[in-house]
């Protein structure tokens, strides 16, 4: 993130807290809005029946990548019903792209902003949670946000090492599906994390991409709730302890019910931990004992075990040729990059070999995670590493413009016109039609005026300017 988003998070920060009284509707989910001067952004709120603006209130904030801000927030109700959560979330969307990070956290600060001005909340029961895009925005705001520290990162986050002390501080929970292009990201991420502190976990989950089911966001917040409370030496009451444990008991069994065996079998680990000394733990360790002795369980172990050595292997070679390529630009690899690419392309839609179509999708996303994160570390100079970049990324997104016109641009500046032209043919084969932003592609000055330029766009479009 720029230095922009930090000045405003920390004017927020500082701004930000005197509570007004509540306009909303209590026991259910309703829509508001929040404007500035140039925006005005729906979000969605749900006040607990209990509430009564009298007490400051824990909140969580969902982040939803398509804006589904009224589903997103019904689905974390069920998930931390009887509590006392507020629960916001925004209703509008949050685009995936890297360079979409700091608008995206803008918006959601304005939003946050809102809720802190209206409703009174306590500075250490501040909740982030996300999903994909919405788990970059969370992650982000974490670092810069005071005392929003307790999170939930569904399918993605954002790291970067200039964060790592306020990272430090952070109490996170992870769920990453099995077949997420993310997968490899996180369980590097989560690795770092746990070197911080060992309550830091991250959890698989089958439903890639999407949120999980109620019941295992009930066992995710739970497990976060009660960690803070331990880290704040904040006591609950027995009755409380025994509310959510059953609650939690019932939720891990329909966990294991839904097939969720590897999953399930270690919350059910967690879970016995976070309430040993506060109830009777005879049956959380029956459920354990009767999921280990079973032969679903057994079978998902052995499977799960059967083809690391292997996919680690894999993933090692991808990542050291990789980063030999990138470095050497070794355009003679193309080829070989272009057969690999389709190979696990090919593999990943494979549905019935699902071990290897899960791998797929894993690499896959490791080989788009390499690119992204060459091209948006090296934004000067390089130039033919960043050709050799953003040409392997159109081969794994032949249908996005922005790596050709990044082409067409690098190679002007290389004085290498071929290679620009047979990139515009690219991107005109692909059904671009967005005729003004050939000619306003940076540093083609004297590209732009070649004749051969203009006969490629007249070709595709119908005209041309010079």
């Amino acid at each position: 993130m720029r230095v922009s988003l930090l000045l405003f998070l920390f004017v927020f920060t500082i701004s930000a807290g005197n509570a007004q009284d509540q306009t909303f509707t209590k026991g259910m989910v309703t829509q508001t809005e929040v404007s500035n001067d140039t925006l005005s952004l729906p979000y969605s709120i749900y006040l607990p029946v209990n509430y009564t603006g009298q007490e400051p209130s824990k909140v969580l904030f969902v982040f939803d990548p398509d804006g589904e801000g009224v589903r997103a927030a019904r689905l974390f109700t069920a998930a931390t019903e009887p509590d006392d959560f507020v629960i916001v979330s925004n209703n509008f969307p949050l685009p995936q792209a890297l360079d979409s990070l700091d608008a995206n956290a803008n918006k959601a600060i304005l939003m946050m902003r809102d809720v802190f001005l209206k409703i009174p909340i306590k500075q250490n029961d501040i909740y982030l949670t996300g999903l994909r895009s919405g788990a970059r925005v969370a992650s982000a705001l974490s670092y810069v946000v005071t005392n929003a520290s307790r999170l939930l990162l569904v399918d993605d986050m954002y790291f970067a090492n200039r964060f790592s002390r306020r990272a430090g501080r952070n109490l996170v929970m992870g769920l990453v599906g099995r077949s997420s292009p993310n997968y490899y990201q996180m369980s590097d991420y989560f690795y770092l994390l746990n070197t911080f502190s060992r309550d830091n976990e991250l959890y698989a989950y089958e439903n890639t991409g999407e949120w999980p089911d109620a019941v295992l966001l009930r066992v995710m917040v739970n497990r976060l709730k009660h960690i803070n409370d331990e880290r704040l030496n904040r006591e609950q009451s027995d009755s409380a302890y025994a509310v959510d444990y059953s609650k939690d008991l019932e939720a891990l069994k329909s966990i294991i019910d839904s097939r969720e065996y590897l999953t399930g079998y270690d919350l059910i680990q967690d879970a016995k931990s976070d309430y040993r000394g506060y109830v009777d733990l005879d049956p959380i360790r029956d459920l354990q004992r009767s999921v280990r002795r079973s032969d679903a369980y057994k079978q998902a172990r052995r499977n799960d075990r059967s083809g690391n050595i292997e996919e680690q292997l894999l993933l090692e070679d991808i990542d050291y040729f990789l980063d030999e390529d990138f470095a050497m630009a070794n355009f003679e690899n193309l080829g070989y990059w272009d057969e690999r690419i389709r190979q696990f392309e090919a593999a990943s839609k494979n549905s019935s070999k699902p071990k290897e179509q899960q791998v797929a999708k894993r690499i896959l996303g490791f080989i788009d995670y390499k690119i992204e994160d060459f091209l948006f570390l090296n934004t000067q100079r390089l130039i033919p590493q960043r050709i050799f970049v953003n040409v392997l990324n159109t081969i794994l997104h032949p249908e996005e413009p922005k790596s050709y016109l990044d082409i067409i641009s690098l190679s002007a500046q290389d004085q290498d016109y071929n290679t620009a032209f047979f990139y515009l043919e690219e991107l005109l084969k692909q059904g671009y039609e967005d005729y003004e932003s050939l000619y306003e592609i940076p540093n083609t000055e004297l590209l732009k005026i070649k004749p051969t330029y203009n006969e490629l766009i007249k070709s595709y479009l119908g005209k041309a300017k010079f």
